[in-house]
């Protein structure tokens, strides 16, 4: 539970914004920012009405409600929609006396998922290097930090690991909570982000740069990790 709880802490002294994170069932985890006004708006918006539960592919999604009242719901982890929710807000869209309830622009809406991903993914990243692991994953990371610019076969790995596969796989995912090929492609497409900011490599050379194979293929996995495409994402850190 500490783990939620920071990532929304953060994102709250970040957004100043409320945030509440939820189970599948919508049973509150933790929350920050709530008073006894935003708490009543919250319940009585019956979020969790207007989620689509049959829906894979959720990355986030945008609520509005009358009186402008908005949320934004992002699955806590990217991967597994069932470990739940965190729900952002409410928030107010346009300026008015009622001070009770954030205001943020419109055009801002769209940035808030991003944000609480990214940090996710931070305290996530953190939080791996002061884990003990079982000593095959622990290799199997270190060999992913040194070569994830290379081309990795979980085969090949496996073999070098002198570990069987199918095993690998079951304890990997189990004490990383990703498989094997999200916790790769995750770490590439972080490592991309950097060269997205800091450099003016093309998309092309940036996908080969960190062990993709082809840029079509970068821009599907980065999107699936960000909501954004690689360009999409340059331009809005250049603004």
């Amino acid at each position: 539970m500490n783990f939620i709880d920071n990532i929304i802490s953060d994102f709250f002294n970040c957004c100043n914004l409320p945030v509440i994170a939820v189970d599948i069932n919508f049973n509150e985890l933790c929350s920050v920012g709530y008073n006894p006004i935003l708490r009543q708006i919250y319940n009585n918006c019956n979020v969790y009405r207007d989620i689509p539960h049959d829906s894979n592919n959720l990355l986030s999604l945008n609520l509005s409600y009358a009186k402008d009242i908005n949320f934004i719901v992002v699955p806590i982890s990217r991967f597994n929609k069932y470990r739940g929710y965190f729900i952002i807000g409410p928030i107010k869209c346009e300026k008015t006396q009622n001070e009770y309830i954030p205001y943020k622009p419109k055009s801002c809406l769209e940035f808030f998922s991003s944000i609480i991903l990214n940090i996710a993914d931070h305290n996530f990243s953190k939080g791996m290097s002061n884990l003990k692991f079982n000593i095959h994953v622990k290799k199997a990371i270190q060999y992913i930090h040194e070569h994830y610019t290379q081309c990795i076969n979980l085969d090949d790995l496996c073999a070098d690991l002198s570990v069987n596969k199918s095993y690998f796989c079951k304890v990997f995912k189990k004490e990383t909570g990703f498989t094997f090929s999200n916790f790769l492609n995750n770490y590439r497409v972080e490592k991309s982000k950097n060269l997205l900011k800091n450099s003016n490599l093309s998309l092309l050379d940036i996908a080969v740069s960190v062990g993709f194979n082809t840029q079509n293929y970068y821009s599907i996995v980065f999107k699936k990790f960000t909501d954004k495409t690689p360009l999409k994402y340059r331009n809005s850190i250049s603004i």
